[in-house]
C-alpha cells in the first residue's frame, strides 16, 4: 500500500455536498494499493463552522471496509460574532481565499500532521477544495516536508464569481495566490474541462499538461433501462435536492453600476459577469406561471417539492409567480431518505449559472444521484458543462431558461404525452467512481 496524506476538510460524517467526492475516492483507493490518511474537520466542531450541522455517521458505513486512518482535527469557532462591525468588515474585505476556515484550523492541522509524520511516510499530499484556504495549508505542508502535492479543485478560486471582488486589486492578488498554488503543485485536477479552459486563460504561463479533468461521478448501480415518463391525470411531481447557491444581494452587486453602489463598494470588480439567478428555480417558476395562465387545468396537476435548507428569498419568489399552492418544502432530509424522495418524483430539477459571453463550468454532484434514481432530469440550464452532460448522457430534457414560451411547450408535451429517454451507457460508465479513482491513482503513482 502507498500511504498518502489526504486533506479533506469537508468529509463525512459532515453531510454537505463537498464531502461526497473525497468520500468516494477513499471508498476505492484500496483497490489501487493506496492507503489514505485523511485529515478532516472534527465532528465535535461542525456546529462551530456550519450552522446547525450535526454529524451523520451513517455516511461512514460506505468506507467501513477500507484500510485508512481518519484524523479528526479540531478548530476554533468561526461563527462567533466579531467584536465590532469594523473588524468584521476588514476580515471579510481583505480575505483572498473566500473563507476563513483555514485560519481557525491551521494550528491544530499542523500539530496533527507533525504527529502523523512520526507514524507515516506519505508519498503524496492530496488536498481537495473548497474551502480554498485549505489549499494554502497543503502547500505549506508540502514545502515543509518535500512531499509532492496534488490539488483537487471542485470549484475555481479565481473564476468562481457569485459576487464581485472587493476591487481589481483583490482579483489580481487572488490570481497571484492561485497561480502560486498551481505552480507548486505537481498536478491540478478540475471537475470539468471548462474550469481548465478558464485557468488556461488567466494563467497562460502554466503548462497545460499540469491540469487534469476528473469529473464528479456515481457508484450506485444503474440499470440503463429506458427512462419512461407516462402521461398522467394525477399529480406530476418535480423534485429538487440540495441547496441553491443564489443570493439576491450578491446578484444585485454583480449587475449594479459603480455609481449606484455605496461608498465602500464603488471599487468592486468582476472579471466577467455571472448570473446566479439561473441557479435558482426562478426560470422554472416563470415557465410554470406562463404555462398555467394558458392551460389552467394543469395548475392543479403539477407540484414542485424541495428537499434541503429553505433560503430566505424562496417564499417571495414563489408568491411572485402565484405558485403558493404548487410548492412543497420538505426541509433537510437525512441521506437515507433522499432515494425514497427521488423515487416519488416524476422528474428532478437541475439548474446552472449563466456566464455572460461564456459557458457554465459546473456539473452538480446531484446529477449523478438523479441518474441513479432512473428519473428524468429536467434541466433549466445554460450553455456549458451541465447542459453538455445532460445531452451526452441522454438522461434529461433541456429547457432554455431564456425562452419561456418554448420551455412551457416542452413541459406541456411531457405532461400530455410523456417522454422516453435512452441513456448513453458508454458515456455514463466513464463517470463511475471506481473508474475516476483509478485515474486519480494513476496520477498519484506517476509523481
Amino acid at each position: 500500500m502507498t500511504d498518502i496524506f489526504f486533506i479533506a476538510y469537508q468529509f463525512p460524517p459532515l453531510n454537505i455536498g463537498g464531502a461526497f467526492r473525497p468520500l468516494k475516492f477513499v471508498k476505492y483507493f484500496n483497490d489501487f494499493e493506496i492507503k489514505p490518511i485523511i485529515f478532516t474537520l472534527s465532528p465535535e466542531n461542525f456546529s462551530q463552522i456550519y450552522k446547525n450541522k450535526e454529524p451523520d455517521y451513517n455516511l461512514l458505513t460506505d468506507i467501513d471496509h477500507v484500510e485508512k486512518e481518519i484524523i479528526n482535527v479540531t478548530t476554533d469557532d468561526l461563527l462567533t460574532k466579531r467584536s465590532s462591525k469594523f473588524q468584521s468588515f476588514t476580515q471579510i474585505y481583505f480575505n483572498l481565499t473566500k473563507g476563513s476556515e483555514h485560519k481557525k484550523w491551521k494550528n491544530y492541522f499542523f500539530k496533527a500532521t507533525e504527529q502523523a509524520l512520526l507514524k507515516y511516510s506519505p508519498k503524496v499530499i492530496l488536498v481537495t477544495a473548497p474551502p480554498f484556504g485549505i489549499v494554502e495549508l497543503a502547500v505549506k505542508l508540502s514545502k515543509k516536508t518535500g512531499v509532492p502535492l496534488i490539488i483537487d479543485m471542485r470549484d475555481s478560486l479565481s473564476m468562481w464569481i457569485s459576487q464581485p471582488y472587493g476591487s481589481f486589486l483583490h482579483y489580481k492578488f487572488t490570481l497571484i495566490k492561485e497561480k502560486s498554488w498551481f505552480n507548486h503543485a505537481k498536478k491540478v485536477i478540475a471537475v470539468t474541462q471548462q474550469m481548465i479552459n478558464d485557468w488556461k486563460t488567466v494563467h497562460p504561463k502554466i503548462h497545460e499538461g499540469k491540469f487534469e479533468v476528473i469529473p464528479n461521478g456515481y457508484d450506485n448501480e444503474i440499470l440503463f433501462d429506458d427512462i419512461v415518463v407516462k402521461p398522467t391525470d394525477k399529480i406530476f411531481t418535480i423534485g429538487y435536492v440540495g441547496s441553491f447557491y443564489y443570493n439576491p444581494e450578491s446578484r444585485n452587486l454583480m449587475f449594479k453600476s459603480w455609481h449606484q453602489k455605496r461608498f465602500h463598494r464603488k471599487l468592486q470588480y468582476t472579471p466577467r459577469k455571472e448570473d446566479w439567478l439561473y441557479r435558482s428555480p426562478f426560470f422554472l417558476f416563470k415557465t410554470l406561471n406562463f404555462l398555467f395562465k394558458n392551460n389552467t387545468e394543469l395548475k392543479s396537476k403539477v407540484i414542485v417539492k424541495f428537499a434541503g435548507a429553505k433560503p430566505d428569498w424562496l417564499e417571495q419568489m414563489i408568491s411572485r409567480f402565484g405558485l403558493n399552492d404548487n410548492i412543497e418544502h420538505l426541509g433537510f432530509l437525512p441521506f437515507e431518505k433522499i432515494d425514497k424522495f427521488q423515487d416519488s418524483c416524476n422528474a428532478l430539477l437541475i439548474t446552472s449559472v449563466k456566464v455572460i459571453e461564456g459557458e457554465d463550468y459546473c456539473i452538480a454532484g446531484k446529477t449523478f444521484d438523479y441518474i441513479s434514481s432512473q428519473k428524468p432530469i429536467l434541466g433549466f440550464v445554460t450553455e456549458g458543462s451541465q447542459k453538455e452532460f445532460i445531452e451526452n448522457s441522454r438522461t434529461g430534457i433541456i429547457c432554455d431558461p431564456d425562452n419561456i414560451v418554448e420551455s412551457a411547450n416542452i413541459l406541456k408535451k411531457i405532461f400530455d404525452e410523456g417522454v422516453t429517454l435512452k441513456p448513453n451507457k458508454e458515456f455514463i460508465e466513464k463517470h463511475h467512481r471506481k473508474y475516476l479513482t483509478e485515474k486519480l491513482a494513476e496520477i498519484i503513482n506517476s509523481i
